[in-house]
């Protein structure tokens, strides 16, 4: 696979990085953690699940390891301050059988980066979501599910990979400064996971940075999912409409040769 791409950095917001992302290139997993509570509860938060998911999820899978992450955290708080609590949001990638098994919890964001078109593969756990009235609307968030908090339900997709593809894992410090459009924008001016990563952090700092900033891209090189077919682009409608064709002639033929033994 081609060189990924990830960073994190503090962005603008005072106290310490509470963002942790990680990555096992041997089961070709990568995730982004965005961590939540006072003083250091955050950054402790987003750490135990970078180590959660990164023991667990080659025993249990991804979505099992997202779980044991959530009780994890639960444990430390009690340990910690059970009246201060903590949480994390988390989305994971894992590329396998030439597809991606996007899971999230929270409202950091996975996208797909495809031919120059950028579609949000994730739905945001938060109440901005639920009352959102039109596509591509920012601003600050309150998310409805963290690790850590209540009983959070994992969500996850499953999409099929082009040659070409790149997954983009962000924490919220993107979004809450960029649009998608502008998300797009970004990505569009380079070619490399690393010069797109950087150009992401560049404008989510110059439109304020207002909070931590993860972003991991992750290129896909691999066979398309659709397997030879994809080979035919520019062929396939056409393919349809011959065969459509034909079997009207076929029909049309049958009903004539019918037509004329039956008038005899």
């Amino acid at each position: 696979m081609t060189q990924f791409a990830a960073l994190t950095h503090p962005g603008n917001r005072d106290g310490e990085n509470q963002d942790s992302i990680g990555w096992d290139t041997e089961r070709q997993l990568w995730f982004v953690a965005d961590g939540m509570g006072g003083h250091a509860s955050g950054e402790v938060a987003s750490r135990l699940v970078k180590e959660t998911l990164l023991a667990q999820a080659p025993l249990v899978g991804v979505p099992a390891a997202v779980l044991l992450a959530h009780e994890a955290v639960c444990r430390e708080a009690q340990n910690v301050d059970p009246q201060r609590g903590m949480g994390s949001t988390v989305v994971t990638a894992q590329i396998a059988n030439r597809a991606a098994q996007i899971v999230w919890v929270g409202d950091s964001r996975a996208y797909l980066w495809r031919r120059g078109q950028l579609q949000r593969l994730t739905r945001d756990h938060s109440y901005l979501e639920m009352l959102r009235q039109e596509e591509n609307q920012q601003g600050s968030n309150v998310v409805t599910q963290a690790l850590g908090m209540g009983t959070p339900d994992p969500s996850q997709t499953n999409v099929p990979l082009r040659r070409g593809d790149w997954i983009i894992l962000c924490s919220d410090g993107v979004p809450v400064e960029l649009r998608d459009a502008e998300i797009a924008q970004a990505l569009a001016a380079h070619t490399a996971p690393k010069a797109a990563a950087d150009a992401l952090l560049a404008a989510t700092m110059a439109h304020g940075g207002r909070d931590n900033i993860s972003i991991i891209v992750i290129p896909y090189d691999g066979a398309s999912a659709r397997g030879t077919w994809s080979l035919l682009p520019k062929f396939k409608d056409r393919i349809f409409e011959w065969s459509a064709v034909l079997a009207g002639v076929v029909l049309a033929a049958a009903i004539a040769l019918i037509w004329k033994y039956w008038t005899k």
